[in-house]
């Protein structure tokens, strides 16, 4: 199996030349015979020679003489294929298709020419037909994963691209298409999570790393503090905060709530390594190693956590002890949950699970022993695990929150995985470093920089591509670095004018910098790209109330409200834009109808 691509298949042997002539299915003349003859050996010439022109016209000559023999059909229908005219290897096959429905290779490139002409529900039908299939070739499978990919269905889509990467773990395209779907998936059961669970603790923690990475801080403290009331054991709250407070230089507040973060989730890398780093540079190194060997243990690679570790051993005078784990490793005969609990406390992911694992009975089945196993699982970078126990909990707690929330957060990191492993097979690919660079821009400790490193590297690679113009334009707009952010996005919508996020990161740049005017035509632009972008909607109306021009954006926002009734922060907005423009009584309906929603007290001052 190549190490590169399934873009590009080569042709099954479609005819062996020393028997050729069992292939015919009808007699010749004797004229005919000699020239099919002289055909089969140019064939062979041409195969071997990767000449597909050729191999074209060859089959498509030998098709008029044997239009019978479902091997000739195949064998033109794939040198239609290699030539990008996928139309005619759709005719070609659906007629060896038809004359030999089980030979080899017919099924499955009928199926890649369906989908490489938009045809994803008959792609998906031959790709299932086909024999390949039945072996788990990975590229069968990989084509399976594309098809129902582009049907939305990104469950079946994982599945056959994981039996593929099984099959093929060096394949680019495989890691390609996994890093996407799982991104894609994280984000369907965020937007779940969000649909059916608004107002609950882990999606205002999920709006709060949103609003955050978006460097948008008070909202995100806000949300956080209302989550917090309602759920202070909710894994990841305190955290969230402790970091927020922190980027605000708020440290003494933030290593208070990464302790609290702790006392719910020993293994959480960034309380730990924050904490870890409190202690060294207080002078207390042996408190300092307890939080960086956990930080260690748990968490990705990272020189921070390394240089620190070196430097508390070294100021604690033990330069040569091991990192060593956390907790014991023996295990009781018959564990209770609560062993398996105390193991947890102690720090010792992997022995936690293992206790969990033996559990007998009604213990085993409990909520709360699945959901202990799931933080050990997770801790222990189990994603896979994880995931798996995740989906258990919702045949029983549809619509779980906290569990809609850790899948999205579960299939997040394998996309992060996968984009990782990427990386590891072509670190010079553009495209790979913009995946590479995504799962840093996303993932849980924002690295920014990280991010940015990326995409620079894509862009020295692929300086024309847009979306890498456009990336770099997005992390340099979260890092609130917005003149370097604004000619990456003007050079990205030079190469394409339609790129709606684009137009909106140039148009939230220009309103922040008190430009309502230039603002105002991103924004516009922005939504005429892309119908379906409430935030350009939501911003283009504050810039024109902004600007004046009220009867516009009130219009804009009534129109979000009719949409989203019981978003609480629309109705504020709105109430705030009818009091600019005078309107008192519609003002006061729509501030009262937001205290009833329960966000009075997070009621903007402005639009």
């Amino acid at each position: 199996m190549s190490s590169g691509s399934f873009q590009r298949a080569p042709v099954i042997c479609a005819l062996c030349l020393a028997a050729a002539a069992s292939l015919i299915a009808a007699p010749l003349d004797p004229v005919q015979q000699q020239r099919l003859t002289k055909l089969f050996a140019e064939l062979g010439e041409a195969e071997q020679n990767q000449d597909h022109p050729r191999l074209r016209t060859l089959y498509s000559e030998i098709a008029t003489l044997q239009p019978g023999s479902p091997e000739v059909q195949r064998g033109l229908g794939l040198a239609c294929y290699l030539q990008g005219e996928f139309e005619a290897a759709i005719a070609a096959l659906e007629r060896a298709a038809s004359l030999q429905s089980e030979l080899a290779g017919v099924r499955l490139y009928l199926g890649i020419s369906y989908y490489r002409t938009n045809r994803f529900s008959a792609a998906l039908v031959e790709l299932e037909r086909a024999p390949e299939l039945r072996a788990d070739d990975p590229m069968a499978r990989y084509w399976q994963g594309a098809a129902y990919r582009a049907l939305g269905r990104l469950s079946s889509a994982i599945a056959a691209l994981e039996i593929a990467r099984a099959k093929a773990d060096a394949n680019q395209d495989v890691h390609q298409l996994l890093t996407r779907s799982y991104a894609e998936y994280s984000a369907e059961w965020f937007r779940q999570l969000l649909s059916v669970a608004a107002a609950s603790p882990a999606a205002r923690l999920l709006k709060a790393e949103e609003l955050a990475r978006d460097g948008v801080q008070h909202a995100a403290l806000q949300e956080l503090d209302i989550a917090l009331e309602a759920a202070p054991r909710l894994i990841g709250l305190h955290r969230m905060k402790g970091q927020v407070l922190w980027s605000q230089e708020e440290y003494e507040q933030g290593i208070e709530e990464f302790k609290l973060e702790l006392e719910n989730d020993p293994f959480s890398v960034e309380a730990n390594l924050r904490l870890g780093a409190f202690f060294l540079d207080g002078g207390n190194p042996s408190a300092a190693l307890q939080h960086l060997r956990l930080a260690r243990r748990y968490g990705p690679v990272d020189g921070r956590v390394g240089e620190l570790l070196d430097r508390a051993l070294r100021a604690a005078g033990n330069a040569h002890s091991p990192v060593g784990s956390a907790g014991g490793s023996s295990l009781v005969a018959n564990p209770s949950l609560e062993d398996a609990r105390d193991a947890y406390r102690s720090g010792d992911a992997h022995r936690a699970a293992l206790l969990v694992e033996r559990l007998t009975g009604e213990q085993s089945e409990s909520m709360e022993a699945r959901r202990l196993l799931i933080r050990c699982y997770l801790a222990a970078g189990d994603i896979r695990k994880a995931v798996e126990q995740l989906h258990k909990i919702l045949e029983t707690m549809q619509d779980d929150p906290e569990t809609l929330y850790l899948l999205g957060k579960g299939y997040e990191r394998l996309a992060s995985q996968a984009a990782e492993r990427l990386f590891e097979l072509n670190p010079s690919s553009s495209s790979i470093r913009l995946l590479r660079g995504e799962s840093f821009e996303r993932g849980p400790r924002y690295e920014f920089e990280k991010a940015l490193a990326e995409f620079r590297e894509a862009a020295a690679l692929s300086p024309a591509d847009p979306g890498v113009q456009h990336a770099i334009g997005r992390v340099l707009f979260k890092m609130k670095r917005f003149d370097e952010a604004v000619p990456h996005l003007q050079r990205a919508l030079g190469q394409n004018r339609g790129h709606a996020m684009a137009h909106y990161l140039l148009g939230k740049i220009r309103l922040l910098l008190g430009d309502r005017p230039g603002a105002i035509e991103s924004l516009l632009a922005a939504v005429e790209a892309r119908t379906g972008l409430t935030d350009a909607q939501r911003d283009l109306a504050r810039a024109m109330v902004l600007e004046g021009r009220y009867d516009e954006g009130i219009k804009i926002y009534e129109t979000l409200v009719e949409r989203n009734m019981a978003d609480s922060s629309l109705h504020a907005l709105l109430a705030v834009a009818y009091r600019m423009a005078g309107r008192m009584q519609d003002a006061k309906a729509h501030a009262e109808k937001a205290r009833t929603l329960g966000n009075a007290k997070h009621q903007p001052d402005e639009p």
